[in-house]
């Protein structure tokens, strides 16, 4: 091999190093910008990455360490898709990062860790307590963490078997009034999933940001598929179109428990039932326990549904792709 071969060969290896170290640099700034010193504002972050590379080149170029064409109009002709890719995977990849690093700080914060004996004392208080006043969403919530450890092994391994899902359990995304622009959910088109959640709340007079905080899983996978289920319930109410009502209620935790196997869920499903007046008590042995049944073992598994991507589809199409015939006949 000549020299000027090799020359060339060491400066093309030399700036495929530099260029992998740089970028390794820069996620590691991020990661601490972001988490460490708490940066508020991702947007800025980028921003400023760009505006620090133009100037290192502008300044790299003025002392004749580099050597690229002048800044022109036809440049921008040129390369104008790579800016914006560029800018969409940036706020993307930063986004879903703050989102995971999000949750496990949370958990973090929450987390209570429970000998054998503890667990299984906080099990059947909670449950008693759950069964003497079903308006305790705490101890409600308590009896789902501390009943569901097998149950939260099977919605992990259902989750992992669809690409969606997956793509759920690695970015963890969260749902509140601060993930969720609601004020654009409710300018949406009528009959999108979006709109109809959007509709749900404002009629039930409810908030996202209600939902208890995972505190009693030591795994945190487990914790954020509890967290997850938390914090789709009232999506799943309002695209079933099930209203918060006790017949509402029984038919949405017959649903989910056939999904995901919560004892909480099955035994909300079997007790709540007992607490139905009789008119709600007909309708549902008629009509909603066999929709209930129906569309829990036939419909695709919801915890696997990136719902925040899906507020534009209409729920017609929603209900077809996840295998869902309305009980409710939808409006056209």
């Amino acid at each position: 091999m000549l020299v000027n071969q090799q020359n060339a060969m060491f400066v093309r290896v030399g700036s495929a190093l530099f260029y992998g170290v740089s970028s390794f640099m820069i996620t590691v700034v991020n990661k601490m910008v972001l988490t460490t010193f708490g940066f508020p504002s991702f947007q800025v972050l980028g921003i400023g990455q760009m505006l620090a590379t133009i100037f290192v080149l502008f300044l790299a170029k003025k002392l004749r360490y580099v050597d690229f064409p002048n800044l022109e109009v036809a440049t921008f002709v040129k390369i104008w898709p790579l800016p914006m890719i560029y800018i969409v995977s940036e706020i993307s990849a930063v986004r879903r990062y703050s989102a995971y690093k999000a949750f496990e700080e949370d958990y973090a914060k929450h987390h209570v860790f429970l000998s054998s004996f503890q667990r299984a004392a906080l099990t059947v208080g909670s449950a008693v307590i759950s069964l003497a006043d079903p308006s305790r969403g705490d101890m409600i919530a308590c009896l789902a963490e501390t009943s569901s450890g097998n149950a939260l092994v099977h919605c992990l391994n259902k989750m992992n078997k669809s690409p969606e899902g997956r793509r759920i359990l690695r970015e963890r995304p969260r749902i509140n009034s601060s993930t969720i622009d609601l004020s654009l959910l409710k300018k949406l088109p009528n009959g999108t999933v979006g709109k109809t959640y959007s509709n749900f709340l404002e009629m039930n007079k409810v908030t996202p940001d209600s939902r208890i905080p995972t505190r009693f899983i030591d795994d945190i996978e487990q914790a954020y598929v509890m967290q997850r289920y938390r914090e789709i319930h009232d999506i799943c109410h309002a695209v079933l179109l099930m209203p918060t009502t006790m017949l509402g209620e029984v038919t949405v935790k017959w649903v989910e428990g056939l999904q995901t196997q919560f004892p909480m869920c099955i035994g909300g499903a079997i007790f709540g039932a007992a607490r139905l007046r009789a008119r709600q008590r007909k309708l549902y042995l008629n009509h909603y326990l066999q929709w209930a049944i129906k569309t829990g073992n036939n419909a695709e598994f919801l915890l696997n549904v990136y719902f925040e991507e899906r507020w534009e589809q209409s729920l017609k199409d929603f209900h077809k792709e996840m295998n869902i015939v309305s009980l409710i006949p939808l409006s056209e």
